[in-house]
Parts: C-alpha cells; structure tokens; sequence
C-alpha cells in the first residue's frame, strides 16, 4: 500500500461554506498546476484565520481551477496573543524572523521605523513581502493560521502598543521572565545598532519593561525569535503551574 500523498495546501481571500464552489486566485492556480494536480485530486483552503476548507479539484485549465469545497474545520486553539515589533532591518532578515514569527504562531508582526533603522528598510513594499512571507511559511509548516503583519509605523507609535505585558530587549535591561502570566504580550526589538538613549527613557516612561536575553548581545533577528520562544515558555509554564 502506498503513502498516502498529502493534500495540497492553497491559500485564498477567505474560506467558503460547504458546498461552495470557488475558483482560485491566479497564482493557487498556478501552484495547483506546479503539483500536478487533476480532476477529483483532494486540497485544503486555509486563510490565516485558522479556518481550513477541505475539497476537491473540479476542473485545472492555464486560465484557472475551480474547487467544490466539502467540509469546514475551525481550529479549537486560538493563536498565541504575541505581537513582535521589529524595528527595520535588512529585508532578507526581516523575512527570515516574519518566517520564524508564523511557525511560532505569533499573531502579529508589525515593523517599526526606530531611530538607527535606515530609512529606505521601512518601506510599504517590505510589508508586501513580508505577507508573502508567513503565507509560504503557514503552508510549509500546514498551519491554517499566520500572522497579520503591519505597519511600518513610527517608534511612538510602537510606543502606545496595549497589552498585559510590554517588553522592549535591551543589553542594560533585567533578566527576562522566566513566569509570566497569562495576556496579551507584545515585544520590541531594535534595530542593529541598537536603542538610542532617547529611545530607552520614552519606552520607560511609557511603561515598557527593559529586558535582556540570557545568551547575552545577539543579531536582531536571533533575539527577536528567541524572545518569543521565551514568552510562549514563560506563559505556558505559569499557566501549567496554576492548573
């Protein structure tokens, strides 16, 4: 007996009702063709919401592909409420930590021009990249959720961010949590160079916790998945403690 082959994974705008017929969006088209799928082939419909439609192939042509969607399944779990702001680093950086960012199910990524962030690297076309990005990275991982991504937006903006709780790394920061409990977190990094002073005093001022990573000084891009590696580990353990 063969190894079942897995379902094709095509994103859309929005996932239909059951017993919608949809035809996808030019370039799902084209990665259907990619697999080489045919009449009656199984696939999945995902669009970030952690909703998945199952169906199946009715008809691929060059001009499109039409698919029966058959059964709807919501995610029982909701996505993790951590927002990564990411002051603008170099583009392939940056995608590699919104890559990252999806399979960690982060709910948000926004990208933040900060003050030693160059100035062309917080661009709209970056977000556009970027959104590119998690899509590919939720259908490589099967997830049915990514993260939305925002911005860029000004470092006072970043600043008025609302949650439980508010991190900013910074070297001369206290350890990081190892407990946190459960809520909203949103975390900030900076960009290479590093914060300005004037940046540390708005953040305290404005109620951000300064907190430094264990391993000591590393690339934006290390730290920012590392820290949410570490939050998803400190809420998960205060919450495994309480039950």
């Amino acid at each position: 007996m063969g190894v079942p082959v897995p379902r094709a994974r095509l994103i859309v705008a929005r996932c239909p009702e059951a017993g919608t017929r949809l035809v996808l969006p030019r370039k799902e088209s084209a990665h259907a063709r990619a697999r080489r799928l045919e009449p009656g082939d199984p696939v999945t419909l995902v669009d970030g919401s952690g909703t998945e439609a199952h169906g199946r192939l009715l008809r691929l042509t060059r001009s499109g592909a039409e698919i029966l969607v058959e059964e709807i399944f919501r995610a029982a779990e909701a996505a993790v409420d951590i927002t990564l702001l990411v002051a603008a680093l170099r583009l392939e950086r940056l995608s590699w930590v919104a890559e990252k960012a999806a399979e960690l199910a982060v709910r948000d990524v926004v990208v933040v021009a900060a003050e030693r962030a160059q100035s062309f690297r917080a661009h709209a076309s970056v977000v556009a990249r970027l959104r590119r990005v998690v899509q590919e990275a939720a259908k490589q991982s099967e997830s049915a959720r990514w993260p939305e991504i925002h911005g860029p937006i000004s470092l006072a903006e970043a600043w008025e961010a609302p949650a439980a709780h508010r991190l900013f790394l910074d070297i001369p920061g206290e350890p990081y949590p190892s407990l946190l409990p459960p809520g909203s977190m949103r975390i900030l990094v900076g960009p290479e160079g590093g914060w300005t002073e004037a940046e540390r005093a708005a953040a305290r001022e404005r109620g951000w916790r300064a907190t430094q990573l264990p391993a000591g000084k590393l690339r934006a891009e290390t730290a920012a998945i590392a820290a949410v590696v570490l939050a998803r580990a400190a809420l998960a353990r205060e919450s495994n403690s309480s039950d």
